[in-house]
């Protein structure tokens, strides 16, 4: 049995009968599993994207992660 939910936008979001994921009527589609609620699905579909660090920027952090460890040891 599927069911609908609206959103804070008025967008109607249709739940799949092995609720595996939402649809949303402008085509967007969330996947998740049974447990994840309507609310929690949606949510994730206006979440804002986590941005992908550079290599630059994840040597950069190791690099003061190493430099702060170093200086305990001191």
């Amino acid at each position: 049995m599927s069911s609908t939910f609206t959103d804070h936008n008025g967008l109607v979001w249709t739940r799949s009968q092995d609720r595996l994921s939402i649809t949303c009527q402008d085509g967007r589609i969330v996947y998740g599993n049974e447990q994840m609620t309507d609310e929690y699905l949606v949510s994730v579909a206006y979440a804002e994207p986590t941005p992908v660090k550079t290599d630059a920027e994840r040597i950069a952090e190791l690099e003061a992660q190493l430099a702060a460890l170093l200086a305990k040891l001191s």
